[in-house]
C-alpha cells in the first residue's frame, strides 16, 4: 500500500484497522493529515487482494473505481464524506474520507479485510479486535441510525434519481460521533423514475464450481440483503433499497436483542439457499427480537412483492420513530436549516431532555451538534447551547471534560457577558469537581472574578455564594483563595456599590476568614472590615460588620480584640442611621468583648505572671531566635483559655473603677501596657522583681574566716529595642493573635 503517493501526505498506521465495501475488500486505516493535522480515514484497496476469479480490469473499473467515484460526487449529511478524490497508482486505490471507526459488518462479525481476522462460522463466537470489542449498539443507536439511512435513501431516490442497489452493513460506516454514513455505490444505477424498474445485469449464479463461487460472490451484492426481484427476476427499482434496509434492521436487532432464543440469521451464499430463505422470511418466529412498534412495518418492508412495501416517508411517521429522543436527534441534525427563533426555542427546552439520553448518546450524538452551533459564533445560540453542554458534562470523565468542555469554558470567558457568567455560576458545583488545579486557576477562578466584577447585583451575590460553598468544601487552591479571590471580595466590601452587595461581601468574608492563617487574618482580614465601613455606612452594612467583628474577636482572642477591634466597634454606637435595636446589639457585643478581655487580664494577674524572664525577652526580640520554641514556651508559661463572646440580652455590669475580682486594686480597663503585661518594655518587670526580693528576709551574715576579694558587679546588658512584630508574638498567649 505504500506504493501510492497519496499516503505520503498522512501519518497513518495499520493498527485499529477496519474493513468493508463490496466483498469486504476495502481496508480502512486511521490517519492524520501532516499539514492540517486533521483526522481522516484512509480507504485502501490493492488489486492483488482481489480474488483471482474476479480480478479483471472490468471489475476494477466498473465496480471498484465506480464505487469511489459516485461517493465523491454525491453530497448529503448521511453519505460518507470524501476529503480527497480517489487516486489509483500501481494497482493501489486510495480514498481519503472523514474519520470512521468501522463498518456495521465488522460489528456483525464479518472481519475479513482486517489482518489476523476473518469470517466466523455459523454458531461460532465472534472474536473482535481490541479496538472494536467494546463497541455496543443501543436501541437508540439503531433507531437513529436507521432514521439517517431512511433520510439518505429518500434523498437519493427523489433528488439524486438513483437506486443504491447494495444497502448492506458492509457499506454502512460508523463515525466516532456515532452517526451512520452510507457508502458502497459500486452497484448504484441512475433512473429518472424511482418506481420504474430497470434491468439488473449482475450475475448472481448459479455457478458451476463451488470453489469459484466463493470467490465470485465477493464481487456481487450480499445475498443476505439483496431484494428478491433483483436476484430472481433481474429487474428492480428504488423499492429494492427498502427491502435491503429492512434486512439491515432485522440483522442489527437480532445482534442487540437480549432475548436468549434470538439467534442471528444464517448466512446466505448461493442463489439456491437464497430462494429458500426468501420463502421462509415471513414465518412468525423469524421476527423474534424485533420491537413491537417495528414488527408490522418491518414485515411490509420485507414483502416479496415490491408493491407491498411502504414508502420511505411513511416509515419516519411510524410509531417506531415516535420517540422524544429520536425526534430530538432529528431536530439537531436539521438545526442549521431552521430559523433563529425556532432554534432558540428548541435550545431553551433541550436541557430538560438531556437527562433522558444515556451517557454515551449524549456525548457522542448531542454534544457535537451543540458544539457546531457554538462555533457558528452567534451569541444567542451560544448562550442557549451552554446549559445543555454543561448538563452533558456532568456525566463525563475528567479526561473527556478537559478535552471537550474546557475549550468551551475558555470561549465563554472571552465573551464575558452577564448571561454567560450566570450560566457558569449555576453549574459551578459540577464544574469545580471536573477541573484540575490548572484549569481551576486558569478558567474557573477568572469566571468567578467576572461574576464579582459584574454590575449585576444578583450575579455578584451568586458568585459570592459559589465562592463560599466551594471554599468551605476545600475545593479551592489556597493561593487562589488568598491572592485572587480575597482581594476582589475585599474590594466589593469597601465599595462603591450597593449596600446589599457590600454587606454580602462582609458576610462572605465572615464565612471564609477561618480558612486563612492567623497572621493573614490579623494583617488583611481585620483591616478589611474597617475599610468596608469607612464610607457609605448603612444599617445593613453595619450589621454585617458587627457580626464580622464578633466572629473575629472569638477567633483572635483578647489582645487583637482590645487593640484592633474594640476601638472600631464602640464608635459605631453613635451612628445616626442605626435604630435603637441596632444600638442595643452593638452595646451588648462591645460589652461581651470587654468581658472577655477583662477576664483574660484578671486571670493573668491572679496567676501573678506580669513579667517574663530576661532570657525569654531576649528570645522574643532576637530575629534569629526559634520562633516556634518561644511560642511553645509562652503557651506553657502563660496558658489561658479564652471564652467565646456571647452577646448578653441586657447590658453587662462592669466592676467599679479601681477594683478587680483579684483584689489587686487594678481596673479591668486599666492602661494598655499594664493590661497586657507589656510593662516590662519600660522596666515594670524589673520593679516587680525588686519588690518581690524586698519582701523576702535577708539571710544572716556568715563569719568571715579570711579576706575574700570583692565581687565585681557586671553591667547589665541593654535590652534590644522592641519591634512591633515581636510584641505581638510575645503576647500571643492572650489569644493567639500572632
Amino acid at each position: 500500500a505504500m506504493g501510492n503517493s497519496v499516503l505520503k501526505g498522512y501519518d497513518w498506521s495499520r493498527a485499529n484497522a477496519a474493513s468493508g465495501g463490496v466483498g469486504m475488500l476495502w481496508s480502512v486505516f486511521p490517519g492524520r493529515d501532516k499539514k492540517t493535522k486533521q483526522r481522516v480515514s484512509l480507504f485502501v484497496l490493492q488489486k492483488k487482494d482481489i480474488p483471482r476469479t474476479i480480478r479483471t480490469d472490468q471489475f476494477w473499473e466498473q465496480v471498484v473505481k465506480k464505487d469511489a467515484s459516485i461517493m465523491t460526487r454525491l453530497r448529503h449529511p448521511h453519505v460518507l464524506d470524501v476529503k480527497r478524490a480517489p487516486n489509483d497508482e500501481r494497482g493501489v486505490l486510495v480514498v481519503v474520507t472523514e474519520p470512521v471507526v468501522c463498518s456495521l459488518a465488522n460489528l456483525l462479525g464479518d472481519l475479513r479485510g482486517i489482518s489476523g481476522y476473518g469470517l466466523p462460522k455459523d454458531g461460532e463466537d465472534i472474536k473482535y479486535p481490541p479496538h472494536l470489542e467494546n463497541i455496543q449498539l443501543t436501541p437508540l443507536d439503531l433507531k437513529n441510525g436507521l432514521r439517517q439511512l431512511v433520510e439518505c435513501l429518500d434523498f437519493m431516490h427523489r433528488e439524486g434519481k438513483m437506486v443504491h442497489g447494495h444497502v448492506a452493513p458492509c457499506n454502512i460506516w460508523l463515525t466516532p460521533s456515532g452517526h451512520w454514513k452510507l457508502g458502497g455505490f459500486a452497484f448504484a444505477s441512475k433512473t429518472q423514475n424511482p418506481l420504474q424498474s430497470i434491468p439488473c445485469n449482475i450475475n448472481f449464479g448459479p455457478f458451476e464450481k463451488k470453489a469459484q463461487s466463493q470467490e465470485y460472490i465477493r464481487g456481487i451484492p450480499d445475498f443476505n440483503f439483496a431484494a428478491p426481484e433483483m436476484v430472481i427476476k433481474k429487474r428492480f427499482d428504488s423499492r429494492a433499497d427498502i427491502f435491503s434496509l429492512g434486512q439491515v434492521a432485522y440483522h442489527l436487532h437480532t445482534l442487540v436483542s437480549k432475548e436468549a432464543h434470538v439467534k442471528p440469521p444464517k448466512r446466505v451464499e448461493s442463489i439456491e439457499v437464497f430462494e429458500d430463505y426468501i420463502q421462509n422470511l415471513h414465518r412468525p418466529l423469524v421476527l423474534d427480537g424485533i420491537p413491537n412498534t417495528l414488527k408490522r412495518h418491518l414485515a411490509r418492508m420485507l414483502a416479496v412483492d415490491p408493491s407491498h412495501r411502504p414508502p420511505l416517508k411513511a416509515l419516519l411517521s411510524s410509531e417506531y420513530y415516535n420517540d422524544v429522543l429520536l425526534r430530538t436527534l432529528r431536530f439537531l441534525d436539521n438545526l442549521l436549516q431552521t430559523d433563529m427563533k425556532t432554534r432558540v426555542q428548541f435550545l431553551r427546552s433541550l436541557p430538560k431532555v438531556i437527562g433522558l439520553f444515556d451517557e454515551k448518546s449524549a456525548e457522542m450524538k448531542v454534544l457535537p451538534k451543540l458544539v457546531l452551533q457554538w462555533k457558528v459564533g452567534e451569541k444567542p445560540l451560544m448562550l442557549y447551547c451552554l446549559p445543555s453542554i454543561l448538563k452533558i458534562s456532568e456525566r463525563m470523565s475528567k479526561e473527556v471534560f478537559k478535552e471537550k468542555i474546557v475549550p468551551i469554558l475558555k470561549a465563554a470567558y472571552k465573551v464575558n457577558t452577564p448571561q454567560f457568567v450566570y450560566v457558569i455560576m449555576t453549574n459551578f458545583t459540577v464544574l469545580i469537581d471536573k477541573c484540575d488545579d490548572a484549569v481551576q486557576q486558569g478558567v474557573l477562578v477568572p469566571l468567578l472574578l467576572q461574576g464579582l466584577e459584574s454590575k449585576e447585583t444578583r450575579l455578584q451575590q451568586l458568585a459570592m455564594r459559589r465562592i463560599v460553598e466551594t471554599a468551605n468544601s476545600n475545593k479551592f487552591a489556597y493561593s487562589a483563595l488568598k491572592t485572587s479571590i480575597f482581594p476582589r471580595i475585599r474590594k466589593l466590601a469597601k465599595g462603591p456599590g450597593s449596600a446589599p452587595v457590600r454587606a454580602g461581601a462582609l458576610d462572605a468574608l465572615r464565612n471564609l476568614y477561618e480558612l486563612f492563617d492567623k497572621v493573614t487574618i490579623k494583617e488583611l482580614v481585620v483591616p478589611a472590615v474597617a475599610d468596608a465601613i469607612k464610607f457609605g455606612r448603612s444599617p445593613l452594612l453595619l450589621r454585617s460588620a458587627i457580626k464580622m467583628y464578633q466572629a473575629l474577636a472569638n477567633t483572635m482572642g483578647p489582645l487583637v480584640t482590645a487593640v484592633d477591634i474594640l476601638p472600631k466597634v464602640i464608635p459605631l454606637v453613635m451612628e445616626s442611621c442605626l435604630s435603637a435595636e441596632d444600638v442595643k446589639v452593638i452595646l451588648n457585643t462591645s460589652q461581651a468583648m470587654l468581658d472577655m478581655v477583662g477576664k483574660a487580664r484578671q486571670r493573668q494577674l491572679s496567676d501573678k505572671r506580669t513579667d517574663v524572664d530576661a532570657s525569654d525577652l531576649t528570645a522574643a526580640l532576637d530575629d534569629t531566635a526559634d520562633v516556634g520554641t518561644f511560642s511553645d514556651l509562652l503557651a506553657k508559661e502563660y496558658a489561658t483559655t479564652s471564652e467565646p463572646i456571647t452577646v448578653a440580652k441586657g447590658p453587662t455590669q462592669l466592676s467599679p473603677p479601681g477594683q478587680s475580682s483579684s483584689g489587686a486594686g487594678l481596673s479591668p480597663l486599666g492602661g494598655q501596657d499594664d493590661m497586657f503585661g507589656m510593662d516590662f518594655f519600660g522596666g515594670g518587670g524589673m520593679a516587680a522583681k525588686e519588690t518581690k526580693a524586698a519582701a523576702q528576709p535577708k539571710p544572716k551574715a556568715q563569719p568571715r574566716t579570711q579576706r575574700q576579694p570583692r565581687r565585681q558587679t557586671q553591667p547589665k546588658p541593654k535590652p534590644k529595642p522592641s519591634k512591633p512584630a515581636a510584641t505581638a508574638d510575645a503576647f500571643d498567649f492572650l489569644g493567639g493573635g500572632g
